[in-house]
């Protein structure tokens, strides 16, 4: 009975992991692709702050949830997201262009995302008692 409801609990956090991803994938998609206008930064350096945050977002489900031989394939994949949304950007008619620090400031995101989601599955996956 225990085996069945832990497997229970592991599918309903994979499918929250999932959806939560999925809508990351759809903000981040718009903020980093959409025209460029709005207010002023709030603060220094804010749109690399965004940018690492938002790689963080898309990056960690990944890392809690997937096992460690297909990690390198999303981390991988992520980078080249990361690549990708500059190109577009620079290649775009909105006032958009593409920077080789916004893609910097995505890695940070993914690399923080990786290690917190590690030490969070360690923890999780730490034997009782250990």
């Amino acid at each position: 009975m225990q085996a069945a409801q832990a497997t229970r609990r592991d599918t309903v956090i994979h499918v929250v992991l999932g959806v939560a991803s999925g809508l990351c994938m759809a903000v981040a998609a718009f903020l980093l692709i959409a025209p460029d206008v709005g207010p002023p930064p709030v603060f220094p350096f804010q749109d690399k702050v965004f940018h690492a945050i938002a790689f963080a977002c898309l990056t960690g489900p990944a890392v809690l949830v997937l096992p460690r031989k297909y990690l390198w394939f999303w981390l991988a994949h992520m980078a080249a997201l990361g690549v990708g949304i500059e190109i577009v950007q620079s290649m775009g008619d909105n006032a958009r262009s593409g920077s080789v620090w916004d893609f910097l400031a995505d890695v940070v995101g993914i690399a923080a995302a990786l290690g917190i989601g590690r030490l969070i599955r360690a923890r999780i996956e730490r034997p009782i008692g250990a």
